[in-house]
């Protein structure tokens, strides 16, 4: 009777981490914006990373939960340790001191990215809106991008952002209206949502580049499941469950160009 007692005593004393799953969350977007193009195009990129998380966790036999959040109280419940990671984050300073971001002799890694995206500026054929690739000029209503976006911050940074209502789904529209000088987004999204636009012909894409982001599983810094060894694991596996994917969709359109 002993021995019961105290094996059923050993089992209630064993870590609850050891059983509990990850619990990590990505983007949700308003019902409003999944009807629109831009929403497909965030959608794709969405649950692409989605699916690299996905499969690298399989491959590790880790138990796993998504879930979608709206962004910002994904990166929040995150940052408090509510959930253990987010995905598809870009880096930011102010970021790097809540999540762990997968490194490489202390700098950032990129290989172990899920997504690499190149942002540009969208205007009008007629806007006398320039970027010289650190300034912009000819500015008369502001520029913007999705809310909660690395992009954002730059905008506020350069002095130049526009705050948007959340109610707005499409910054291009506010564009072709005058009522934005440019709006920010990736390049594959804003393909998606021009392509079949009836006044596609008057948008624009500005040279250089606004910028170059890549996007990470971000591990909450309050979050005690995974230990240093096996957030290593997990970045090593996402690079090759992320190049897996690529390479079964290359005859296909994807989220990434090589």
């Amino acid at each position: 009777m002993r021995k019961y007692a105290l094996l059923a005593l050993l089992l209630v004393c064993q870590p609850v981490a050891a059983h509990s799953p990850l619990l990590f969350c990505y983007e949700l977007q308003e019902k409003s914006t999944l009807k629109n193009s831009l929403g497909v195009g965030l959608e794709q990129i969405f649950e692409f990373q989605a699916r690299v998380v996905s499969d690298a966790l399989d491959s590790l036999a880790m138990p796993y939960q998504l879930q979608r959040l709206p962004w910002r109280r994904c990166l929040a419940a995150v940052s408090r340790g509510e959930l253990d990671g987010a995905i598809g984050v870009g880096w930011t300073a102010e970021r790097d001191s809540a999540y762990h971001f997968p490194r490489s002799q202390l700098e950032l890694d990129p290989s172990k990215r899920l997504l690499h995206l190149n942002y540009s500026i969208y205007t009008r054929y007629d806007s006398t809106l320039q970027w010289d690739g650190q300034q912009l000029t000819g500015i008369q209503h502001g520029l913007a991008a999705p809310k909660g976006y690395v992009a954002e911050q730059r905008l506020q940074q350069l002095g130049v952002w526009r705050e948007l209502d959340t109610a707005l789904d499409s910054g291009i529209d506010l564009v072709l209206k005058h009522r934005l000088d440019g709006y920010v987004l990736p390049d594959e999204v804003a393909a998606a949502q021009l392509k079949g636009h009836s006044e596609a012909d008057k948008i624009r894409k500005l040279e250089p580049r606004f910028m170059a982001q890549p996007l990470y599983l971000v591990l909450s810094r309050k979050s005690s499941k995974l230990d240093d060894e096996r957030r290593a694991q997990l970045w090593q596996q996402i690079e090759l469950s992320r190049e897996k994917l690529l390479g079964q969709h290359s005859q296909q359109s994807t989220p990434e160009q090589h």
